[in-house]
């Protein structure tokens, strides 16, 4: 049964690094095949970003692997509709010196 799956990820700033709690080589390992390939998708303002993997004959086992560590079943427009992360204003004290 062919499935695509997304799991998201979240950054405070654009200086932070992503993280690698899920990784292409940790998926391959936990699916005993030698490679997974995925796709990123960016949010406009880098704060969000959306790894993509897509399991032509996903089985039983590597769909609830992958649910397990977090990643959701992945819709139409889902690489297109990656939220913007809200901006919080901060308002400074002016100084006269």
């Amino acid at each position: 049964m062919m499935k695509d799956f997304y799991y998201e990820q979240h950054r405070e700033s654009i200086t932070e690094d992503w993280g690698d709690e899920v990784t292409a080589t940790m998926l391959a390992e936990k699916f005993d095949v030698p490679r997974v390939s995925y796709r990123i998708y960016y949010s406009k303002d880098n704060l969000t970003r959306r790894i993509f993997i897509f399991r032509g004959n996903c089985i039983q086992f590597e769909m609830e692997t992958l649910l397990g560590l977090g990643f959701v079943f992945a819709q139409d427009g889902d690489t297109e509709n990656i939220p913007d992360m809200p901006v919080e204003e901060h308002f400074g004290i002016e100084s006269n010196e």
